[in-house]
């Protein structure tokens, strides 16, 4: 029989409060720190080969950074998941220790840095969010991006509408959750930088620590 250790990364809640932190970071990024959406790459990949186009080798570097940031978090996070001796909830609670750490650095300190190493930062939290919190009730899901939950969202619905399977319905309800609450995210994070600016970020230790509760409570019980 199936743990609850196992599905710690599975629960609803912690979707909702990581979305959130998602939709944040995002609005984050793209009002303070240069108009980019650091979250998903597709775009820096884009710059990428528009700056190859034009000769500018300098620029496609500078774009490339990120996309490197983000593939040595989505490594190491795999790299984690390896370890036979880690246990589940251990190392789901080192990554949000992480992310809160790295949330701290830029509140504090992203002001002495360009807005580009600030969002090559942004970049590694959510790929270490998005490759160690992947799933909600066995079904993928992003918490950081959208594009593949909408997708999804759809599929089910289609398939509910073929088959009046109830699973396919609480499946699309599931994605349109996660997508409304990084919306809201998005709402948040607006609203908290024009009150702090820069500190606004720390609104975002409070959606970590509601997921390590989460995960601190399902462990109860558990070797």
């Amino acid at each position: 029989m199936e743990t609850k250790i196992g599905k710690n990364n599975e629960n609803i809640k912690i979707g909702i409060c990581l979305s959130l932190l998602g939709g944040f970071l995002d609005s984050y990024s793209y009002i303070l720190k240069g108009n980019v959406f650091a979250n998903a790459q597709t775009g820096n990949v884009v710059l990428i080969f528009i700056a190859l186009a034009n000769r500018e080798f300098n620029k496609s570097v500078k774009y490339l950074i990120p996309v490197v940031t983000f593939a040595v978090g989505i490594f190491i996070s795999e790299l984690l998941k390896t370890k036979r001796n880690l246990r589940s909830h251990i190392r789901l609670k080192m990554i949000l220790i992480l992310e809160a750490v790295l949330i701290a650095c830029i509140a504090f300190f992203g002001k002495n840095y360009s807005n580009h190493a600030v969002n090559c930062v942004i970049s590694f939290i959510a790929a270490v969010q998005v490759a160690n919190f992947d799933r909600i009730d066995n079904s993928p899901i992003a918490t950081t991006m959208i594009t593949g939950n909408l997708k999804s969202g759809m599929i089910q619905l289609s398939q509910y509408i073929h088959t009046k399977n109830r699973d396919c319905l609480y499946s699309f309800i599931k994605y349109m959750i996660v997508i409304c609450n990084f919306g809201i995210g998005v709402i948040i994070g607006c609203v908290s930088i024009r009150l702090y600016s820069e500190y606004s970020i720390l609104v975002c230790e409070i959606f970590l620590i509601s997921t390590y509760i989460t995960i601190e409570e399902d462990k109860t019980g558990l070797p």
